[in-house]
């Protein structure tokens, strides 16, 4: 091999080396990009509480190894809600946990139906084929091995899909829409009706 075909084949090493390299930090970029831009503020935060204004843009395909059109045949995305997701800032008060200080939390695990096998139930939001969002709570069976095996799904078209989860009594699951507001529903294992059902709300009865 000449000086010069050797010189091109080292160029040429180095070039397909760059472009690699190039190609690695751009998904990894993109990726980074997709899960930053998983909330978007529709508004002022110093104006509005900021789950009142937030949009969330699922991004994954999967909620725990369960394909989202498993969820729903109508959707292509669902992410679950995670705090690595959302900005500190938003989550945060100064060094204060605002949801840990209000009990509350993304992801509950329990035995919401009194069995021995432990559930969690878990929010977050899903995007349909055609374009809707909404939000969605699931409560999964968690086998020791295997994929989790679904038990209750509750999903709402909203544009507003914050949700956060509270232990309640008996077992019960507490739902909310919101970080500071009377804006909850009882979720409950109901044993003639062998499923997890709405609990009547109290003043309506």
């Amino acid at each position: 091999m000449s000086t010069s075909s050797f010189a091109r084949h080292v160029l040429g090493l180095i070039v397909r080396s760059i472009i690699g390299v190039g190609l690695v930090v751009a998904v990894a970029t993109a990726q980074a990009a997709a899960q930053r831009a998983f909330v978007t503020l529709n508004g002022d935060p110093k104006n509005e509480a900021w789950w009142v204004i937030a949009e969330f843009h699922p991004f994954t395909t999967e909620v725990r190894g369960i394909p989202a059109n498993r969820i729903r045949k109508s959707w292509c995305k669902a992410t679950e809600f995670r705090k690595d997701l959302i900005p500190s800032e938003l989550l945060f008060d100064g060094s204060t946990d605002a949801m840990a200080a209000g009990d509350m939390s993304f992801a509950i695990e329990g035995r919401f139906d009194g069995a021995a096998a432990k559930q969690v139930a878990l929010v977050g939001a899903f995007e349909e084929c055609d374009g809707p969002r909404g939000r969605f709570i699931l409560i999964l069976d968690q086998p020791g091995d295997g994929t989790p095996k679904i038990r209750f799904v509750n999903a709402v078209r909203t544009d507003r899909q914050f949700g956060a989860l509270r232990k309640g009594q008996d077992n019960s699951i507490v739902a909310w829409a919101c970080m500071e507001c009377d804006n909850f529903s009882v979720l409950k294992w109901d044993r003639k009706k062998r499923k997890f059902d709405w609990q009547p709300d109290p003043v309506e009865q």
